[in-house]
């Protein structure tokens, strides 16, 4: 099994180099043009090759973005005294191209100005000016944590990887039924190989949560145990959580949830393990990037039905099976990384 804890442990620092990068591309979303068909065409493309050639990242999508370029163009019109207004005469620039930089964070407009043209051919020596004039305030990257950014604590997808601390307690449902109708036992000597257990092994946990409400999330994962305190052996489990965050802060959040557990290998070594866990935890989460979270998981586990072991011991054969009750107190340092911007809250 040790390539697969090899495995879990490259995951783990994998996602969390990826959530340490301090510094990011300022996403930069160009909306379409409100224009003619050809004056519309024209501006998307040049101002987008101009933001790239500035060093900002342009992307498809507003929800993905740091800031918005809105685009309009209009006559330009003559207005009088009287309200009434009419086309630029002859001579005179016959368009306007208004320019807004939106701030997507807080839809806080940043910068609006227009600029006046007849024909777009002229209008390539200007749009690079035209585009440093609205960033003129918008750095090309920016260093983690020197903005306002809720994006982390609100994607849709998380990958979940982290080192488990489980602590496995067995306990003896029945002592008084091991003492046996052998007269050397008569005194109250009871025989017992385990009565209680509560030795920590270590495990690797990976999984994908799923924050579908921003007030709810369900997260399936893959456990593995490295070593069970009964059997010595292995036992990987599938556990299903229903998680509620809490966002009280810009730099932490808060998933109380509740948890069912699904061990995949019920049966080992002359023992048999329940096949249904239920319980919950409470996973805590510090900023670790715009992109996810480091987090302390505490969570706790019991299990429907009983452990049974056989009884090998051949001077107290009796009961042929000893029965124990299985719980597990959880303690889990990660990271997850997340995908895909929700609306930011």
């Amino acid at each position: 099994m040790r390539k697969y804890a090899i495995f879990f442990i490259f995951i783990l620092i994998s996602a969390m180099s990826a959530g340490a990068q301090t510094w990011k591309n300022t996403h930069v979303y160009i909306a379409p043009v409100v224009a003619n068909t050809d004056q519309a065409a024209y501006f998307k493309e040049n101002f987008t090759i101009e933001t790239i050639g500035a060093g900002y990242e342009v992307v498809e999508n507003a929800p993905e973005a740091d800031y918005t370029i809105k685009l309009e163009v209009k006559p330009n019109m003559i207005r009088y005294d009287d309200g009434t207004e009419e086309p630029a005469p002859e001579g005179e620039k016959q368009y306007v191209l208004q320019i807004n930089l939106i701030r997507n964070e807080d839809n806080a407009g940043i910068v609006a100005f227009s600029f006046a043209f007849d024909t777009t051919d002229e209008m390539y020596d200007y749009n690079l000016y035209l585009l440093y004039e609205a960033m003129a305030n918008v750095p090309v990257n920016r260093m983690e944590g020197t903005v306002d950014d809720n994006r982390w604590r609100n994607k849709w997808i998380y990958i979940r990887t982290s080192f488990d601390y489980p602590i496995t307690f067995y306990q003896l449902m029945d002592p008084m039924a091991l003492w046996g109708d052998d007269p050397n036992n008569a005194g109250g000597k009871i025989w017992h190989n385990i009565d209680h257990r509560i030795n920590p092994f270590p495990a690797v946990t990976i999984g994908l949560e799923f924050q579908y409400l921003n007030w709810m999330s369900t997260e399936v994962n893959f456990n593995l145990s490295f070593g069970d305190p009964f059997s010595n052996t292995f036992i990987p489990a599938i556990q299903i959580e229903q998680k509620f965050p809490i966002k009280p802060s810009k730099h932490f959040m808060i998933e109380p949830y509740a948890a069912v557990s699904f061990p995949l290998d019920t049966s080992s070594n002359n023992v048999k393990f329940p096949s249904l866990g239920v319980g919950g935890g409470i996973q805590i989460g510090v900023k670790g990037g715009s992109m996810g979270a480091f987090f302390m998981d505490v969570n706790y586990i019991r299990f429907i039905g009983d452990v049974l072991t056989k009884n090998n011991n051949q001077l107290y054969p009796n009961p042929s099976e000893i029965h124990y009750t299985r719980f597990i107190v959880g303690l889990s340092v990660g990271y997850k990384i997340g995908f895909a911007d929700r609306r930011p809250r």
